[in-house]
């Protein structure tokens, strides 16, 4: 299948990158959830530089024009020196497991530890806080795409039966 036209990026992007992030959050995966957020986060970078969908080495700048490009403020303060993309994207999706540097937590933040804060070097991050700004995040990049405001990029993508 051949992911070309504005409806189906859209489409795309609310099923297969929103929807994964959400139904591992429903189905109490915290650690899946922030993982599976840490990849759809570069997949919607892919969206916004002017390589090929399937670049290589591509990883970290993508992750990084995303959060500076779609989330809120505090998100490209979180990850000066790429700190996000190494303590969450990188190092759970390779090792499957937090750094000692982060602390995942389900739920909102909490009044003496807010999401994105750090305490003696460990950054916490909310599941719930976070979703909400990656859904933030993924509706500003479909509106741009339904305002024709990014030049899509065609996705090959096998099927997927459920």
């Amino acid at each position: 299948m051949l992911i070309s036209s504005s409806e189906q990026h859209i489409e795309f992007l609310e099923k297969q990158v929103l929807g994964s992030v959400k139904k591992t959050f429903d189905d109490n995966q915290l650690l899946f959830g922030f993982m599976v957020m840490g990849q759809a986060i570069e997949i919607m970078g892919s969206y916004l530089d002017d390589k090929p969908m399937r670049a290589k080495q591509q990883s970290l700048k993508r992750f990084s024009i995303a959060i500076n490009r779609l989330f809120p403020k505090s998100y490209r303060d979180a990850n000066q020196s790429s700190f996000l993309y190494y303590q969450l994207r990188a190092c759970m999706t390779h090792m499957f497991v937090p750094t000692a540097r982060l602390s995942l937590n389900a739920g909102r933040q909490t009044k003496e530890k807010p999401h994105l804060y750090v305490k003696e070097g460990v950054m916490y991050l909310y599941s719930e806080d976070f979703l909400s700004d990656f859904t933030s995040a993924v509706q500003n990049l479909q509106n741009r795409i339904s305002a024709g405001k990014l030049k899509l990029k065609n996705i090959s993508s096998g099927e997927i039966n459920s």
